[in-house]
Order: C-alpha cells, then sequence, then structure tokens
C-alpha cells in the first residue's frame, strides 16, 4: 500500500533547492556549445589568416627576388656593355659622346635613373643627369658590384662594372642607377591585395561562425529541452518522494539519452524498493514492540535478582537471554510454611515466540500450584501438569525441558522430578563432595499423555545445588570448545564460600570469560539453592 506520510524515514526537512545558484543545464550545454563553436571557428579563421598571409608573403618575397634577379640582369649587361663601349671614348677623351650615351640610355630605360662615368682617376666622366658637374672626383673602387641607394629620395640599386681603356692609372667605372620604384609600387599593391583578402576572409569565417553558432544554437536548444524536460520531470518526481509521497513515478522517458532512460527506470524501481524497506521497517518496529511488551511480561513472571529466603533455604537464580526475548524460564514459591517449590524450564529455540510459549508456560506453572491444596502437590503432579500445558500451548511445534523439586525447609526433603532437563548438581560446603540429582523423563509438550515420575533425596547442611539450562554447558570459546558440566563444577567448588546470589553471579562470569566476549548463542538460566540450617 503507497501513499502519503509525514517524514516516512525521519529524513528532516527537506532542502531549500530554490536557493542553489548556478546555470541550467539548458543553458550550461548552450554556452559550452557557443564557446567551443566560437572556438573552433576562431582557430580555422587564425589558420586560414596565417596560410593566406604566408601565401602573400611568400610571394611578395619570389616577385621581389624575380624583379631584382631581372634588375640585377639588366644592370649588369647594361654596365658591361656600357663598359665595354664607354673604353675607346674615354680613351680618345670622348667625354661629350659618353654624356649623350648615358642619355639616351636614360630614355630607352625609364627604371634606369642616371648613369655615370668615370674615368682611371675617379674623375666624372660622363653623367646623364644634366646638372651634374662633370670633372669631380669620387673615389670608387674599379670593380664589379652592387649595392642598394638613394637617388633623390627613391630606392634605387647602383650596378658598378670597370672600364679598361689602357689607362696607365688603372681602370675607369661605370654606375648605373637602377629604380626600384616600380617594384615598391607593385609590393604596395600586392599588400593592398593581401589586406583586402584578409579582410574578405575573416567576414567570410566571422559568418560562418555566426552561421555554425546559429545553427548550434538551435540544435542545442531542441536536443537540451528533449534531455532536461525529462530530467525536470524527474526532479519534481524525487522532491515528492522525499516529501513522503511514496506514489510518486514517472513516466518512461524517450529520446533523451539512454542514461536519462535508465535514470528514470532506476528511480521508478527505487521508490517500489523504498515501499518495501517503509513496509519492513514498520513491520520491524512492532515486531520491536512486541518483544518489547513481550520481554517486559517476561520480566514480571520472572523473579528478580534478589535473593529468596524460606528458613534455612536460599534461592537465588537468573536468566540470561541470548535475544531480546529468550525461551528459559524459572521461578520459586513458597507453598506453605515448610515446603518451598523450585522450577525451571528451557523451551527449544530462542525469540518472540519461544518467549510467549516460556511465558505461558510459566503461567500455567503457577496457576497448577493453586488448583490443589498445597498438601496434595508434588513434583510429579506439578511436571505432569506442566507437560499438559505445554502439548497445549505448543502444538508440537515447541518442546520444553524441565526439572522441579519440592523441599521440605524443616527437614531438608527434597522431591524432584525431570522432563529431558540437565541434572542438577550437588556440593557439600562441609565435605566437598560434588553430586547430582539424576531424574528420567522426556521433553514436555511432545504429548498430554507422557508419564513422568519424581524421586527423593536428603539434603545435607552445607549443600548447595545448582539448576542450569543447556546454555550455560553448551556455550563456546573461540575454538568452540564447550564450557561443559565440569568446568561448571569446578566454578562451584571455587566460590561455594559465597552467598547464593554471589555464587550465580560468579558462574556467570566464568562463563562469559570462558566465551571470551564471543556472542551467546542460547539463553543461560543459573539457580542456586543454598541449605544452611542451624546446627542444632
Amino acid at each position: 500500500m503507497t501513499g502519503t506520510i509525514v517524514a516516512p524515514l525521519e529524513a528532516g526537512e527537506l532542502p531549500d533547492v530554490a536557493a542553489i545558484r548556478g546555470l541550467r543545464l539548458d543553458q550550461l550545454l548552450f554556452v559550452t556549445t557557443g564557446v567551443l563553436v566560437g572556438i573552433i571557428v576562431g582557430l580555422l579563421a587564425s589558420v586560414a589568416w596565417v596560410s593566406t598571409n604566408a601565401q602573400f608573403e611568400e610571394t611578395s618575397g619570389r616577385f621581389t627576388e624575380q624583379v631584382q634577379n631581372q634588375a640585377t640582369e639588366l644592370g649588369q649587361t647594361l654596365s658591361h656593355t656600357l663598359s665595354l663601349t664607354s673604353a675607346t671614348s674615354l680613351r680618345d677623351n670622348n667625354y661629350a659622346f659618353l654624356s649623350e650615351v648615358a642619355r639616351s640610355i636614360i630614355e630607352d630605360n625609364p627604371n634606369i635613373l642616371r648613369v655615370q662615368i668615370y674615368d682611371a682617376d675617379s674623375q666624372l666622366a660622363a653623367d646623364s643627369s644634366p646638372d651634374a658637374k662633370l670633372g669631380t672626383t669620387t673615389e670608387r673602387k674599379p670593380e664589379r658590384r652592387w649595392a642598394s641607394a638613394l637617388y633623390q629620395g627613391k630606392p634605387i640599386i647602383e650596378y658598378q662594372e670597370p672600364i679598361n681603356y689602357g689607362s696607365q692609372s688603372g681602370q675607369g667605372v661605370v654606375v648605373i642607377s637602377y629604380s626600384l620604384e616600380s617594384l615598391q609600387k607593385q609590393l604596395h599593391e600586392l599588400e593592398t591585395s593581401k589586406q583586402e583578402s584578409l579582410r574578405r576572409n575573416t567576414i567570410t569565417m566571422a559568418g560562418l561562425g555566426l552561421g555554425f553558432l546559429l545553427v548550434a544554437g538551435v540544435l542545442v536548444a531542441i536536443q537540451s529541452r528533449r534531455i532536461t524536460r525529462p530530467l525536470g520531470v524527474l526532479t519534481s518526481k524525487v522532491m515528492q518522494l522525499a516529501a513522503g509521497n511514496l506514489s510518486a513515478r514517472t513516466e518512461e522517458v524517450r529520446g533523451a539519452g539512454r542514461e536519462v532512460t535508465t535514470l528514470g527506470v532506476v528511480f521508478n524501481h527505487m521508490a517500489e524498493r523504498i515501499n518495501v524497506l517503509l513496509e519492513d521497517v514498520r513491520a520491524k518496529a512492532q515486531l520491536e514492540r512486541d518483544v518489547s511488551l513481550a520481554r517486559t511480561v517476561q520480566e514480571t513472571l520472572l523473579p528478580g535478582r534478589e535473593g529468596f529466603q524460606a528458613g534455612p533455604l536460599r534461592i537465588a537464580g537468573l536468566v540470561v537471554t541470548a535475544d531480546a526475548c529468550g525461551g528459559d524460564w524459572w521461578t520459586r514459591a513458597a507453598l506453605d510454611e515448610r515446603r518451598v517449590v523450585i522450577g525451571i524450564g528451557d523451551v527449544t529455540g530462542h525469540g518472540l515466540a519461544t518467549a510467549l510459549v516460556a511465558t505461558s508456560a510459566t503461567s500455567g506453572f503457577a496457576a497448577a500450584m493453586t488448583m490443589r491444596p498445597p498438601a496434595e502437590l508434588s513434583a510429579q503432579l506439578l511436571i505432569s501438569s506442566l507437560n499438559v500445558t505445554m502439548a497445549h500451548v505448543g502444538r508440537g511445534e515447541h518442546q520444553m525441558s524441565s526439572a522441579l523439586a519440592i523441599i521440605d525447609v524443616q527437614t531438608g526433603v527434597i522431591d524432584y522430578a525431570s522432563g529431558g532437563h540437565p541434572s542438577p548438581i550437588v556440593y557439600n560446603r562441609l565435605s566437598r563432595q560434588v553430586a547430582s540429582l539424576p531424574a528420567r523423563g522426556v521433553l514436555l509438550g511432545a504429548s498430554a499423555s507422557s508419564q513422568f515420575a519424581s524421586r527423593q533425596a536428603q539434603l545435607r547442611p552445607g549443600d548447595i545445588i545448582v539448576w542450569y539450562t543447556d546454555g550455560l554447558t553448551e556455550s563456546r570459546d573461540a575454538s568452540q570448545k564447550q564450557y561443559g558440566t565440569q568446568r561448571l563444577a569446578n566454578a562451584l567448588q571455587a566460590n561455594a564460600h559465597l552467598s547464593a546470589e554471589a555464587l550465580r553471579d560468579a558462574i556467570l562470569a566464568d562463563a562469559r570469560a570462558f566465551s571470551a566476549g564471543l556472542k551467546a548463542q542460547d539463553d543461560i538460566t543459573v539457580v542456586v539453592a543454598e541449605f544452611s540450617p542451624a546446627s542444632p
């Protein structure tokens, strides 16, 4: 049966989930996807920008190298040709012709800005520039070389070629200044084209990035909705379950992923298990209440720890249960001014059912003592009556061992009977002899028609009788060795000087020490009767 209950598991107040801060799952998915797409697009844009820039740089480098090579080749060819043709004019001092040749080269080659010819004395013999002052001296080594320079604020390459015209002073020099303005213009156009291409690529990548982000956002919104909606429903059901609504269940989730579907199935299974566990808790709580009540009733019917004095006879006993309730019992009562009855029993098993049977047997035994006059009661009559009670209460499922004794405190005569119970040990303080009170009989409760007999014995001054259940002698140590009757007899002899209550406690303490703290497997009962009449 399911339903709403108040704090079924005593878990306390529900947590304030509204105080939890942070992004929702759909927001987290959207932000994460947006950042991821942005990073990917940024990386692609960076790669494209670097690749495009590298291509333009490579193209620019190749073009510059090509133009420089062409200029170098042209300059070297012109300078070499001019050095050959200028040798005769220099030798003949025909400087006017050389100037005309220099100017004609300028006119025919727009990329050549200036042509200069120096004689062997480094004097300017010819110059394409009309403003040049011929005859000026400029130190130039007659060697073939080229170098970058400026002419009229423009970048140029100067090509120099030696002229061997047979002068004793050495060689002359031809200098051709090749303009790089065209190259720089083309490089500028190339740079402009590169920037434009990079700009177009950046705009394209930005557009693609925005498009990707838009598509991803739509897909994430759809998918996150498919995932978060069932998660939200599941969260609501979990809160209902935490609030005590054990009927909360979630529908089967599809399309949100195997994990979410599995979570819903597990939640429903968990809710069912909580119902089962709660029913178990309720049943256990009810059982504990029943056990507690049974234990209270049982403790009420059992004698207390205090000793019972009847003339020279002192009796003390105690039941130590293995569980909350036990199947052992004992009793003592005065039948009249002279006689005292002592009973002990051990119902097979232990636990609640056994305790109820033991309690019923105790009540039946107490009732049997009042059904006849005390003078007519005997151990044989009481144990037979107790057997009938056990047969009716146990219904064949429970049987009991029991030992009964009626002691005349004036004469010391003991009338005793047994039904499958261990024989009590008798120890005399004066003679220090150990004996027993053996009696035969079947377990009580097997059949209402079972027959029992009683026996009589004479107690002597100083006699101590110890009745016990088999839980004492069958208790084991860590090596599974039993406590046994011999150790019980030894404990009785060692502590015989004590009072009945102290002797009882000493025997129980010795059994506990023997078991070395191991949990008892059966109930233990010890009853001590000390017969100490006054000396005549």
